[in-house]
């Protein structure tokens, strides 16, 4: 048919050709058309693709930035506040009868010493009327009502320094072993009877529990060996210990 048109082109109209023509590449730049919109989908799909990865990353990146910001920032303030707390207790000082002076740290040695003196006192005194726990309360109220001053902001900033660090997102870090590497054997002591004996301590009991806060404290130092059941045992021995 095509041969007999070509040899036809003498005797055929332009309008015969044209419609040949026309019948011929229409359909053919209509298959180039949409092969070139298939085209154009695919890449377009490639890139979409391509893009969404990149913004994955790019908010992965980003995640990553902000958690190590945030861990910038609260190892920031923690170090500010276990500083703080080093500067309350230098604060410590205290006055004996014969007017010698005890600074810092050392104090606690003297806040036990004076507590123990005021519970064997107080258990003399009652004489088995009442029981042990009891006795014990009595003798740290008397203690606390003396010693307020000294003590009551301590404990409070040491109860705040390990609450921010359980609020925190990172408290698996070292936070809590930092803490109590700080504390010495007689602050542990003072620790455990202000969580067990002090109307005030039941939540700071809860930390003490959850996070081994008396890890580190002498047991055999105790006023009495039962008194250590008065606290759940965690507060004795850290995850790392267990």
């Amino acid at each position: 048919m095509l041969v007999a048109n070509l040899f036809a082109i003498g005797k055929s109209s332009f309008g015969e050709w044209g419609d040949f023509f026309g019948g011929v590449l229409n359909p053919l730049f209509t298959l180039l058309t949409f092969t070139g919109v298939l085209i154009t989908i695919v890449l377009q799909q490639t890139e979409l693709r391509e893009s969404r990865v990149e913004m994955r990353r790019s908010a992965d990146a980003l995640h990553e930035q902000n958690k190590s910001m945030q861990r910038q920032n609260f190892e920031a303030t923690f170090f500010q506040m276990l500083a703080v707390h080093t500067s309350l207790v230098n604060a410590i000082d205290l006055v004996d009868e014969h007017n010698r002076i005890t600074r810092g740290r050392d104090c606690f040695s003297v806040f036990y010493t004076r507590f123990n003196k005021i519970y064997r006192e107080q258990a003399s005194k009652e004489n088995g009327k009442y029981t042990d726990e009891r006795v014990l309360k009595r003798s740290y109220q008397i203690f606390w009502k003396v010693h307020q001053v000294e003590l009551g902001h301590y404990f409070r900033y040491l109860y705040n320094i390990v609450r921010y660090v359980k609020e925190a997102p990172f408290v698996d870090g070292p936070y809590i072993r930092l803490i109590r590497a700080q504390l010495s054997d007689q602050e542990t002591l003072l620790l455990f009877y202000n969580c067990i004996a002090s109307q005030h301590g039941s939540r700071f009991k809860a930390l003490a529990e959850d996070f081994a806060l008396l890890d580190n404290m002498p047991q055999i130092r105790a006023l009495k060996e039962s008194h250590l059941s008065l606290i759940d045992q965690r507060a004795f021995q850290s995850a790392s210990d267990a």
